[in-house]
């Protein structure tokens, strides 16, 4: 096990290389003159020139890809361009907000997830089965920006229960709304996911022969097919937890939550580079440690599974 998690931190390196070189090109490429948009465009030409020569903007691509680079090996991820702030502790600071988005996201989506799912899957082709499938479906194709526009009028311009904006104390409430977009949106596709689980084990012969003995219901559903079922459905939650740390930009956008997601966004309308750079690389390295942590989880729950 020892040697296939040093092989899985070393594929680390090509990853990060690539998401460096990718990001770098396309904030190179994309039209638009950083300088500019520091210094205001009424700016006198020696202060531009000046500003350039500061951020190492005068420099070829390739020098200023390998000066960035030879920072981030030494842990540097650079100041902003636009207020000079270390980007680590920026991310630092931002990065609590996201966490508990993601939290509280995940137990939303999982209790409603498994729990549509699993009613879906035993009353197959009722009338139930027939809503909680046309329900799902229109929340897989809902967009988050109109799922969080039409809750935040809901609840909190037309019923006046929730704070539509900003974490104000940091207390639950200012959470629930953008906690129900992101939650629902990927709760939708648990369901779903659960569903067609459950209905594979429910059709297996051992569940037939346990309902021939007299099994009650409940033990046959709860015991015996949701326990074969769960592997794919944890593997594919707990994949949904790097997916809700790296994927709630539009939810925190939208409902003015200081987190990663939203500090991104920003950086990339103010083409700050530093900043860009240094959060899709913190990122990434989720994204990665989620896929690693999945593949332990899945060996350990499934001992068929070995680590090669």
């Amino acid at each position: 096990m020892l040697s296939y998690l040093a092989r899985r931190l070393l594929l680390l390196i090509p990853v990060i290389i690539g998401v460096t070189i990718v990001t770098f090109l396309l904030l190179y490429v994309v039209p638009g003159d950083v300088v500019t948009m520091i210094v205001g465009e009424r700016a006198s030409a020696e202060i531009i020139e000046k500003t350039t020569i500061e951020l190492g903007l005068d420099k070829p691509f390739h020098e200023q890809y390998l000066i960035y680079m030879s920072k981030l090996t030494r842990g540097d991820l650079g100041k902003s361009n636009v207020n000079h702030q270390s980007v680590a502790k920026s991310i630092a600071i931002r990065f609590p907000v996201t966490i508990k988005l993601a939290i509280f996201s995940f137990i939303i989506s999982v209790i409603i997830g498994i729990l549509v799912g699993v009613i879906s899957a035993v009353r197959q082709n009722t009338p139930m089965d027939q809503m909680l499938r046309s329900i799902t479906l229109i929340g897989v194709s809902t967009p988050v920006v109109f799922s969080g526009l039409l809750m935040m009028y809901i609840f909190g311009v037309w019923l006046k229960l929730l704070p539509i904006s900003g974490v104000g104390d940091g207390g639950l409430k200012h959470y629930l709304l953008p906690s129900l977009v992101l939650g629902l949106n990927s709760a939708v596709f648990n369901a779903r996911l659960t569903r067609s689980c459950m209905l594979e084990v429910i059709r297996q012969d051992y569940i037939r022969t346990a309902r021939a003995k007299g099994v009650s219901e409940k033990i046959v559903i709860y015991k015996h097919a949701m326990r074969n079922a769960m592997i794919p459905i944890i593997t594919n939650l707990i994949m949904s937890i790097g997916a809700l740390l790296t994927g709630s930009a539009l939810t925190e956008t939208i409902f003015a939550l200081p987190g990663i997601g939203s500090f991104t966004i920003n950086a990339v309308f103010a083409r700050d580079v530093p900043v860009v750079m240094g959060c899709f690389v913190f990122q990434a390295l989720i994204f990665v440690f989620a896929n690693l942590f999945v593949d332990i989880a899945y060996a350990i729950i499934n001992p068929r599974i070995r680590f090669n």
